[in-house]
C-alpha cells in the first residue's frame, strides 16, 4: 500500500466518531503500522504506558508505531483502557505523528534533476542511497547527470533481480517508502570522484552494522583499517625463508576473512573446501596449515585428520554444499583439528607474521601453494 493510501485511512481515526480499539487495530494492520514486536521498543520493564507516551515527541515512525500497538495490547489486558486514552486525547497525536511521517515521505519524489540543478552538479558528484526505514545507506556511488536516478528505474524493470541493491529498492517501495537520495559532494574530477567514492565506501563497510550492496569495493586498493589492524598487518614481522621448518599449505582466504570472526568461523573459513588432493598433501609433508589475508598469516592450524568433500565428517562451510555445487565441490578436501583453539609453539611462531617478502604468487586465481623448508 503506498503512502497516500495509509494516509487517507489514518485520517479517519482522527476525531471521528464511534471509534474503538478494533476499528484502530483493523486500519492500523491495513496500513502495515502494527509492531507485533513493539516489547523492543519499550525502555520500561514491566512496561508503563504512560512513561512511555512521554516519548512521543521525540519518536521516529517505527516507535510511534509501536506506542499505538502498546495501547492496543493494554486494552487486551484492560479492556476499555484504549477508549479511554481515546477520549483523553492521548491517542490521535500518535496517528498525527504518523501521518506526518508518512506525508514527509509521500512528498514529491523526483525522477532526475532540472537543467539548473544539472548545471549546478558541474561534473562528477558521489551520492548515496539510504533506506528510509533505519536510515541506513546501502549504496554509494558516483557518477554524472542524472546518474542517481537510475538505480531505481532499474529496479522497476527488474523486480525480481536478485542483486542485493535492486532487492533493497523494491523492498523499500513494497513497504510504501521511497529511497533517499543525497548528493554528498559535486562539481568533482573523475579521478576525484573514484576516490571520494572509494573512501566512503571503505568507511561505511569497516563502520556500517550492514555491508554496503555495492557489488565492487570501489577504485582503490586498500581497504579501511583500524590503527591496530593497520599496525598488525603492515608493521608485520615478515617471515623468512630460513624460517620455515615445517610443510606448509598456505591459503589466502582475502574473500572469505571478514574483522570480527570468532574462531570458529575463521577455522571453517581456512579448513575447506580446497582443491588440492590427499596425496599432494601427504607427499609434501604438510604439517600446518597458513590461512594468508593479505599477506598477513591470520590463523595457524595443524591438521590431525584429511577428507575429501564426499565423505561428509565434520564438513565446513555447509552452506556451501547446495546441491547446485556438491559434484564441483565433491572431490575437494578440508581438514580437521581436534583442537583448533590449541596452537603449539612452533606454530605461534608463524601467526601474524607476513608472507610478502617470500616468492610466492599472491595474484594468483588459485587460493593454494606450499612453503617447504631450505633444503640443506
Amino acid at each position: 500500500m503506498k503512502s497516500e493510501e495509509k494516509i487517507k485511512l489514518l485520517e479517519k481515526l482522527c476525531g471521528g466518531e464511534n471509534l474503538n480499539e478494533c476499528i484502530f487495530y483493523e486500519t492500523l494492520e491495513k496500513c502495515d503500522a502494527i509492531k507485533f514486536d513493539y516489547h523492543k521498543y519499550m525502555k520500561t520493564s514491566p512496561i508503563n504506558c504512560d512513561e512511555e507516551l512521554l516519548r512521543l515527541s521525540s519518536a521516529d515512525y517505527d516507535l510511534c508505531c509501536a506506542l499505538i500497538t502498546m495501547l492496543l495490547r493494554e486494552d487486551h489486558f484492560s479492556e476499555g483502557s484504549f477508549v479511554r486514552r481515546l477520549h483523553l486525547g492521548q491517542v490521535e497525536p500518535i496517528i498525527k505523528r504518523i501521518i506526518d511521517f508518512l506525508l514527509k515521505d509521500s512528498c514529491e519524489h523526483i525522477r532526475f534533476f532540472s537543467e539548473k540543478a544539472l548545471e549546478a552538479l558541474n561534473g562528477f558528484y558521489v551520492y548515496a542511497l539510504v533506506d528510509p526505514r533505519n536510515d541506513e545507506v546501502f549504496y554509494i556511488g558516483k557518477g554524472t547527470g542524472n546518474r542517481i536516478f537510475s538505480h531505481e528505474a532499474e529496479s522497476e524493470k527488474l523486480p525480481e533481480s536478485k542483486k542485493n541493491k535492486l532487492k533493497t529498492i523494491h523492498n523499500i517501495k513494497k513497504n510504501g517508502f521511497s529511497v533517499k537520495r543525497i548528493i554528498i559532494a559535486w562539481g568533482l574530477s573523475e579521478n576525484e570522484a573514484f576516490a571520494a567514492e572509494a573512501a566512503l565506501i571503505n568507511l561505511l563497510n569497516c563502520l556500517g552494522k550492514t555491508k554496503l550492496s555495492n557489488e565492487v569495493s570501489g577504485h582503490h586498493i586498500h581497504e579501511a583499517l583500524t590503527v591496530e589492524d593497520f599496525e598488525l598487518m603492515y608493521g608485520a614481522v615478515p617471515l623468512k625463508k630460513e624460517e620455515i621448518k615445517h610443510g606448509i599449505l598456505v591459503i589466502k582466504i582475502n574473500k572469505l576473512y571478514r574483522k570480527g570472526m570468532n574462531e570458529e568461523e575463521l577455522y571453517d573459513a581456512v579448513r575447506g573446501f580446497w582443491a588440492v588432493s590427499l596425496k599432494s598433501i601427504k607427499e609434501r609433508n604438510v604439517q600446518y596449515v597458513f590461512g594468508v589475508y593479505n599477506g598477513l598469516i591470520v590463523a595457524v592450524y595443524k591438521p590431525d585428520e584429511w577428507h575429501y568433500t564426499y565423505e561428509m565428517i565434520d564438513i565446513p562451510q555447509k552452506e556451501l554444499l547446495k546441491p547446485e555445487k556438491y559434484e564441483k565441490m565433491k572431490n575437494r578436501v578440508y581438514f580437521i583439528c581436534k583442537d583448533y583453539k590449541k596452537l603449539d609453539d612452533e606454530g605461534k611462531f608463524y601467526l601474524n607474521k607476513s608472507i610478502c617478502e617470500l616468492k610466492l604468487n599472491q595474484s594468483a586465481q588459485n587460493p593454494v601453494t606450499y612453503l617447504y623448508p631450505e633444503r640443506k
